[in-house]
């Protein structure tokens, strides 16, 4: 995975990148939508689990342009 961009349902399907407007209160079933285009991406607590499945709780992370680039992992 090292060198790879995280996709699913963090990426915005309608602008492509990762721009999550996030409320400071966020309980799982808060709606997330997109901070660029304001699209509907899922509740907090479908994107928190993306994000974990694609490795997001161990590793090295790059965030430019709106993507998040995984470097390595500390495994």
């Amino acid at each position: 995975m090292a060198g790879e961009y995280l996709d699913h349902k963090l990426e915005c399907p309608f602008c492509g990148t990762i721009r999550l407007q996030i409320p400071a209160d966020a309980q799982p079933e808060t709606a997330i939508r997109c901070a660029e285009c304001g699209r509907y991406l899922g509740t907090w607590d479908e994107l928190q689990t993306d994000f974990e499945l694609q490795g997001g709780t161990d590793g090295v992370f790059r965030l430019d342009k709106g993507r998040i680039q995984k470097l390595n992992s500390s495994r």
